[in-house]
């Protein structure tokens, strides 16, 4: 090489060494790289508890079953001895445990209820179900006792 004389492209990849193909702006392609071994799925226990897709039928199903659980409860507990005798005090009839059962169903059944109600992956008709399964089930509660 002269000084004087000009470098051409491919006198300088002869001089260096290097093909165009290993250039920098080739470094990407998938011929150029050797296969990638496939990923192994991991598994992640501390997920398991979260659920994925649609949940709000089935939180909706069990809130209903429990509402109407404790609805039945707590007739039968306030109205269950006595058929027909209008009183200002009502008394509970069937004792503590049964009292506390109620008292969990129906938050159970209210919490899962509003959870429907409020959640914005169910679709809209099942919410307006939930809210007015809610407001159903406040009112008889209300007639009950």
């Amino acid at each position: 090489m002269s000084i004087n004389k000009p470098i051409y492209v491919s006198e300088w990849w002869r001089i260096m060494g290097i093909s165009p193909r290993s250039r920098w702006s080739n470094r990407d392609e998938s011929s150029f790289r050797g296969g990638e071994p496939p990923k192994k799925r991991k598994l992640q226990i501390h997920n398991w508890g979260r659920t994925k897709g649609e949940y709000s039928a089935a939180i909706m199903l069990i809130g209903q079953i429990a509402s109407l659980a404790s609805l039945a409860m707590l007739y039968a507990g306030t109205r269950g001895l006595e058929p027909h005798t209008p009183s200002p005090s009502q008394s509970w009839s069937l004792g503590g445990p049964a009292l506390m059962v109620t008292i969990v169903s129906g938050l159970t059944s209210f919490l899962l209820l509003f959870r429907v109600a409020i959640s914005r992956k169910a679709p809209k008709r099942r919410r307006r179900l939930a809210r007015l399964w809610l407001i159903a089930s406040i009112i008889i509660v209300f007639v009950i006792t």
